[in-house]
């Protein structure tokens, strides 16, 4: 026999799943079944639809025509070419909208955001007093990423007396303590992303969700001190649901797998094949994020065991917000023109390109392009980085954002010292991974007021909120052109992040969420 390995396999929603494991671990047999006990690697009690068995290749490529099969995925992700990588961009210059680096700077989100039309004029200074009426008070807001420093002073309420962040054993609180054990330093960031996303979102100087509770659940950039993405997924969920006090849950994820254009052997673009090696971006192939680890430039990529996970997620009632991705991808949906394209790899197969990558292509999940500090033709315009295209709901500013920064972490450089207490730090990055975070934190804001709004609640009052027409949009309807025209929207809505809470006073909340004074 062939070699075996662990083989995640993902059910379709609604499968029964234990006569699916019964035909699994018997000489059931079929077509699609191995006529075999087939040994099972990890039954996973904790999610709804995947089961790890193992397998040959052979027997999980049959397996994947099996009708209750949603996917199958032979191997580890690292060893079919996928890793999440945080939407960051890190530069060597701490910009901001008014081209310095200093800790008198603040979100310079708030006043385009509270504001259907840009208060800066097309300039990069504003003197702005930033007022709200909702705070996040009663809203649990979830950071997966690489941690948050916890004693952070941007974490204390607004009256500045008490902490909102919640250093909690996630297997107790999901009531998975005998599936999984917290990481013995679990509650750090060696990184910095983490502690300058929370900020954004909930930060007390820097963040929307001023009166919110704080949570982190750690994926990234702390080797050993992590939960596995599914993992963490599932705890998110046992815990949301454990909590038993109706609070709404909303959770940010600037990160997303990416694959590298390698090992090509042949592209499908728009239904026509051709025999080319190397990435062609006239096909929509951009070549803008290289990963020495993937030993390619990059692109984003679906996982359906994860993605699975967030379905889960969301059926739940959870709110996901997520960062579109930092390779400048069109992201199509499906029907869509693009949708279909891919590239044959010799070691993977089929690899979509222009499908958008976990979490932030999953129907459902609430997916932020970003907003750059500088201007275009008089416009504010996305970032050159950004995801772009049909797939986008929602732009935010993402460009040189002011936050709180972990004391020591990879990121703490060029960094400032925290205005209330010099013992701590903030600086200024940009990537779509600094957009989410304002989507996340206004929508906790929303949920305080309506805390029983469903996902699709919560992404309906955004568009509808949203001012149109603001950014700069290049695209000409010629793909090839707008491919490599880092501005060009390419059919993603012109929607620009607003929040109508926005005065100082006690609110009053009508049906249509309009709010006087």
């Amino acid at each position: 026999m062939s070699e075996e390995r662990k083989a995640v396999v993902t059910l379709h929603k609604g499968v029964n799943a234990e006569e699916f494991m019964d035909n699994m671990t018997t000489t059931f047999g079929s077509d699609s079944i191995p006529n075999r006990k087939v040994t099972v690697y990890n039954e996973k009690p904790d999610s709804i639809s995947n089961f790890d068995f193992v397998l040959t290749q052979a027997e999980a490529e049959t397996l994947k025509n099996d009708p209750r099969v949603r996917d199958v995925r032979w191997g580890t992700k690292a060893e079919n070419g996928i890793v999440p990588i945080s939407n960051v961009l890190e530069s060597s210059r701490a910009y901001n909208r008014s081209t310095s680096n200093n800790n008198t700077d603040y979100n310079w989100a708030f006043p385009e955001v509270t504001s259907p039309t840009s208060r800066y004029g097309g300039s990069a200074n504003l003197n702005h007093q930033h007022a709200y009426n909702l705070s996040g008070s009663g809203v649990d807001v979830v950071i997966q990423d690489s941690g948050v420093q916890p004693d952070h002073p941007e974490w204390l309420n607004i009256a500045g007396d008490t902490s909102r962040f919640n250093a909690i054993d996630w297997p107790s609180a999901a009531g998975l303590s005998g599936t999984y054990t917290q990481p013995t330093n679990h509650n750090r960031d060696i990184d910095g992303h983490g502690t300058h996303v929370a900020g954004t979102t909930a930060g007390r100087l820097y963040g929307w969700a001023k009166e919110s509770q704080i949570y982190s659940i750690k994926i990234l950039d702390d080797p050993g001190e992590t939960y596995g993405i599914s993992a963490s997924f599932n705890l998110i969920r046992g815990w949301h649901n454990n909590k038993n006090n109706n609070r709404p849950t909303v959770v940010n994820m600037s990160w997303g797998y990416s694959g590298g254009y390698t090992n090509i052997t042949s592209i499908n673009y728009r239904g026509t094949s051709y025999a080319e090696t190397s990435p062609n971006t006239a096909y929509g192939m951009i070549q803008q994020s290289f990963s020495a680890t993937l030993g390619g430039y990059t692109f984003p990529v679906r996982v359906t065991s994860v993605d699975s996970d967030m379905e889960d997620c969301l059926n739940d009632g959870i709110i996901l917000v997520a960062a579109a991705g930092n390779s400048n991808h069109k992201m199509d949906v499906v029907g869509g023109a693009d949708y279909d394209n891919y590239f044959v790899s010799s070691l993977f197969g089929n690899r979509y390109y222009h499908r958008g990558g976990t979490p932030q292509a999953l129907p459902g999940v609430i997916c932020v392009g970003s907003i750059d500090y500088a201007y275009n033709s008089g416009q504010e315009q996305q970032n050159s980085f950004s995801e772009t295209g049909p797939r986008i709901d929602v732009w935010a500013p993402g460009g040189y954002i002011q936050s709180a920064m972990s004391s020591g972490a990879t990121l703490d450089t060029s960094s400032s010292t925290y205005p209330l207490n010099g013992s701590y730090k903030v600086r200024k990055l940009q990537g779509t991974s600094m957009a989410s975070p304002q989507v996340t934190g206004v929508l906790a804001t929303l949920l305080e007021a309506r805390p029983n709004y469903s996902p699709a609640d919560c992404l309906a009052w955004l568009q509808e909120q949203a001012a149109t027409g603001r950014l700069y949009d290049p695209t000409t309807g010629t793909p090839s052109t707008d491919y490599v025209n880092y501005r060009a929207l390419q059919g993603a809505p012109n929607y620009y992040l607003q929040t109508p809470f926005v005065n100082q006073y006690a609110y009053q909340v009508s049906g249509g969420l309009s709010v006087s004074s």
